[in-house]
């Protein structure tokens, strides 16, 4: 038994409410649960109950055994002089306030549905991240399609907050914001971080400057510290030069290329060949986050990003050593799915946000329904359990659901997870 359940079992008031009596035989009716407070201090504040036809009003708290109030050393706080209830699953003690006046008790044990504590206790017990995965297929699709759009909007939202941060360093330049969030996602999880880092490091304005590409390449490869050796090949050559030239202009100073992973990654993922893919994206549209404002279909987005690498990546994917011809120097489908899912729609979202435009809001979660839901183990892990991911929506939010809920065992704060221990 834990007190979370027990938070859980009075918010819900999840056991028989009628004809309540305390452990001094008190009869208890309860008008309002009051605010459960996630701080320091009382479990739910600002209740109402009556006990013995007198109304009162003011906080609940909860223990696992009324004991606990000692354990916890409330006594010698005073913000739990304010308590009207006693709410335990198991009375040992009775509890009186400073005043010497007992603390009116009511024990749960006995009135707890004996299905709800069994529920809880498999689903604490279940060694899958999906506690609930024997059960999540029976769930009514009423319940499990209202909790995918709450997931979705509260994924959604969530990334409101660093793309807000960006916004406000960049001093409300949306196109900046955009460029960075979109190299995050550019370097598709393992070297997110090093991309991230290296559009912080490249003020956008800069690009803005230069009209042809080579020099948009030289940028991006010197300032991810991929220049810094010699280099037998006509290609890497031209752009150290381009890059020493444009170093010493503009006072730049490159990352330690040290940072870029390329170890277990397919040659095709290396950061080489998603650099230079970038780096064409960044020369076609210099002002690409305008475009993401005018674009009315996937099909739109998917044009957007079409991103090539340099010719010299046909045949390399790294500097001076000759490969196999590379097909893979087109971003391809799965990797633009992945880009506007991750950094177009949140910047768009976060945009609508930002300046009360609902219609930019819709179109971005649209984005998502028309999508095709993304594979990872994650999803499959839903699919294989019953269930129906139709669509990138679907897919974001049982990410969400995994992420925040599943794999912390938050079953108490899941609408699953309640209907289940409900049931």
């Amino acid at each position: 038994m834990k007190e979370d359940f027990l938070h859980y079992i009075w918010k819900f008031q999840n056991f028989n409410t009628v004809e309540l009596v305390g452990t001094k035989g008190e009869q208890i009716t309860v008008k309002s649960i009051g605010v459960h407070n996630q701080d320091a201090g009382p479990d739910f504040l600002n209740a109402r109950v009556i006990i013995n036809d007198r109304e009162w009003a003011g906080n609940v708290e909860i223990h696992i055994k009324s004991s606990d109030w000692f354990a916890h050393k409330h006594e010698v706080d005073t913000n739990y002089e304010s308590v009207i209830l006693h709410v335990v699953h198991e009375y040992d003690q009775p509890i009186q306030l400073k005043d010497g006046t007992e603390i009116p008790t009511l024990e749960l044990k006995s009135i707890i549905p004996k299905t709800a504590i069994e529920n809880y206790t498999t689903l604490l017990k279940e060694t899958d991240w999906l506690a609930c995965r024997n059960s999540i297929a029976g769930i009514d699709s009423f319940t499990l399609n209202n909790w995918i759009d709450r997931l979705l909007f509260e994924r959604l939202e969530a990334k409101l907050k660093p793309i807000n941060e960006i916004l406000k360093q960049l001093n409300g330049d949306w196109e900046s914001v955009f460029y960075i969030w979109l190299a995050k996602y550019f370097g598709f999880k393992v070297n997110s971080d090093p991309f991230f880092q290296l559009a912080i490091n490249i003020p956008f304005q800069l690009y803005s400057k230069y009209d042809q590409s080579i020099q948009i390449q030289a940028l991006l490869f010197g300032q991810a510290g991929l220049l810094s050796k010699e280099f037998n090949d006509d290609y890497p050559t031209l752009l150290k030069k381009e890059y020493t030239y444009l170093k010493a202009k503009h006072n730049l100073f490159e990352m330690d290329g040290s940072n870029w992973k390329f170890l277990r990654l397919r040659p095709a993922n290396f950061p080489t060949i998603r650099l230079s893919q970038f780096a064409s994206l960044v020369f076609q549209h210099k002002k690409m986050f305008s475009l993401i404002l005018e674009a009315k279909s996937i099909s739109d987005l998917i044009h957007l990003l079409d991103a090539k690498s340099n010719e010299y990546w046909e045949s390399h994917f790294l500097f001076d050593k000759a490969s196999k011809p590379n097909r893979f120097t087109q971003l391809g489908i799965s990797g633009k799915r992945i880009l506007i899912i991750n950094a177009i729609v949140p910047v768009l979202f976060a945009y609508g946000r930002e300046t009360g435009n609902e219609e930019l809001v819709n179109r971005a979660v649209q984005f998502l329904e028309q999508l095709e839901s993304e594979k990872n183990t994650i999803v499959t892990h839903f699919e294989k359990n019953g269930v129906k991911v139709n669509n990138a929506y679907s897919s974001q939010a049982l990410i969400q659901l995994s992420t925040l809920y599943c794999k912390n065992k938050n079953c108490l704060n899941c609408a699953i997870g309640n209907k289940i221990i409900r049931s």
